[in-house]
């Protein structure tokens, strides 16, 4: 995948997932008696919302060290591929919890929310598992040819 385009895919999914979910935690909070929402579900969306940021703010903290990683050597590259792939791998069961709230009785804004923030979390792990992929499995001679081009196209100044 083109550095750029996991750059800014990573970037804006990031974001949005981070819109989304303080906008699923405050409409949960805010518009409680209008919803009907009790305690427990409340609080069930508020652990998994804040397990959003924390996810959110990491992929956010590798897209801003993303371009200094690149300039690096492969090894270097290849342990960031490692290192998001698993991380990656750990968010797997958080997405599977987001799941389990369609299964609960809860408004159809919320359900609207956690629908759109799915989406994106699918997304997320997509491109990171695409990216994951090309620099961790790929063959080695590809996957060179690959970073090198990267850099050519967008480290090195003319």
């Amino acid at each position: 995948m083109d550095f750029k385009e996991f750059h800014n895919g990573l970037l804006s999914l990031a974001l949005t997932l981070l819109i989304f979910s303080a906008t699923l935690i405050f409409g949960s909070i805010i518009l409680k008696p209008y919803i009907n929402i009790s305690i427990q579900e409340r609080n069930f969306i508020i652990i998994l919302c804040s397990g959003n940021f924390i996810f959110g703010l990491y992929y956010l903290w590798e897209v801003s060290i993303l371009e200094k990683i690149f300039k690096l050597e492969s090894k270097h590259i290849i342990k960031f591929g490692k290192r998001i792939g698993l991380i990656t791998l750990i968010y797997l069961p958080h997405a599977v919890l987001m799941i389990s709230l369609f299964f609960r009785e809860l408004h159809n804004l919320e359900v609207l929310l956690i629908l759109l923030i799915l989406i994106i979390e699918v997304l997320i792990i997509g491109l990171v598992f695409k990216e994951s992929y090309d620099l961790v499995f790929l063959k080695e001679t590809r996957r060179e040819f690959e970073i090198e081009e990267n850099r050519k196209k967008y480290f090195e100044k003319v």
